[in-house]
């Protein structure tokens, strides 16, 4: 089979860019695969054989041709084609012209404000409209440009089968008036067995306000624990986390081992997450994860997890003493979380299920 993927850049930064490399890795070992995207970034290396081709338009978050031309070629020389972060309408249109799977793990498909939450904190759980969106847009002229976007996207998909990687956003998607998603969860590829728990605890991401990278920062400073703080990850938050040792953003290896040599990872969060890959990617490592939960966490979020409320920070300080105290129980319940994902999230079991879902579209 010929597969076409499209996307607005190919990088190792952050869950959804890492989980779709895993996914072309995967199935370009029994596929001819090309990739379509408005860029690539240098540390990217697609799998031997793979063709890359620039189409600028794919970054474009509005309806519009400028920069497709390149499209309509290679979708007449492909079987299937399968969109991920693609928030061009005209594209996915475009796209539509062949067998055509998308897989939605942003909330602009269906949100036009902050990440489906609401300026107190608390998840929205209303479908978007002018009256329902004025809290979290308050300018009139911005919140029905964004309304308008938002619809433009949703009507491209309407018919195309849809991948999500959680329940969660098979809700919202089905809300949305877009039901029947698939639910298939990210490949993650488990760690040797942690033979200790581990030195020090970690928050790694995209340090950006609605992670809220600083909730877990004030947590560690207000737990007094002797544990360093180790943040890997880039973002404006940085600047603000006096005594943490900043690591940058890391490759994907270097980010292995530090999961799996930290006590464990902090993952806070404001904003509803499409799924947490980083959470899973830990306890993969054998590492437990103290998690603020919401969104799509809770499919993983369990064995190998310690939840506390989003915005707990005094939660979280508390959970961080208890496995600065405890190193036994922390080695016991990262090997817990790390059974679940190897259950749970098996690259060859998820990546035979893709398989099969082409196959059944195709």
């Amino acid at each position: 089979m010929r597969v076409l993927y499209l996307t607005d850049r190919l990088s190792h930064r952050g869950g959804a860019p890492r989980h779709l490399l895993d996914v072309i890795d995967g199935i370009a070992k029994s596929h001819t695969v090309t990739v379509a995207a408005a860029a690539m970034d240098k540390d990217v290396r697609l799998p031997s054989g793979t063709e890359f081709v620039k189409v600028p338009g794919l970054r474009s978050g509005v309806e519009q041709s400028r920069g497709l031309a390149k499209l309509a070629p290679l979708l007449s020389e492909t079987d299937f084609v399968h969109a991920q972060n693609v928030l061009n309408p005209t594209a996915l249109e475009l796209a539509k012209s062949r067998p055509l799977i998308v897989t939605v793990q942003d909330h602009r498909m269906f949100c036009p404000g902050p990440g489906r939450t609401l300026p107190d904190g608390r998840a929205c759980t209303t479908r978007m409209s002018p009256k329902v969106c004025e809290a979290c847009l308050t300018d009139e002229s911005h919140r029905t440009r964004m309304l308008t976007i938002t619809e433009h996207r949703q009507r491209a998909l309407h018919g195309v089968p849809l991948l999500v990687l959680s329940t969660y956003m098979a809700r919202e998607l089905e809300q949305a008036g877009l039901p029947d998603a698939i639910i298939l969860p990210p490949p993650v590829r488990v760690g040797p067995t942690k033979l200790t728990a581990g030195q020090g605890f970690l928050i790694a991401g995209r340090l950006v306000h609605h992670k809220g990278a600083d909730l877990a920062h004030q947590a560690w400073k207000e737990s007094k624990t002797q544990h360093p703080l180790h943040v890997a990850g880039l973002g404006s938050a940085s600047s603000e986390m006096d005594g943490a040792v900043q690591l940058g953003w890391l490759d994907r290896n270097e980010l292995r081992i530090q999961l799996g040599e930290a006590r464990a990872l902090l993952f806070p969060a404001r904003w509803q997450e499409p799924f947490g890959i980083i959470g899973a990617e830990a306890l993969a490592m054998g590492t437990p994860v103290i998690a603020m939960e919401t969104g799509g966490m809770v499919d993983w979020c369990g064995p190998g997890t310690i939840t506390v409320a989003t915005g707990d920070v005094p939660g979280m300080a508390r959970a961080i003493n208890a496995l600065d105290i405890e190193p036994e129980n922390a080695l016991r319940i990262g090997h817990e979380g790390q059974e679940r994902i190897a259950q749970m999230l098996d690259p060859d079991m998820l990546l035979n299920r893709l398989t099969d879902i082409y196959q059944a579209h195709c």
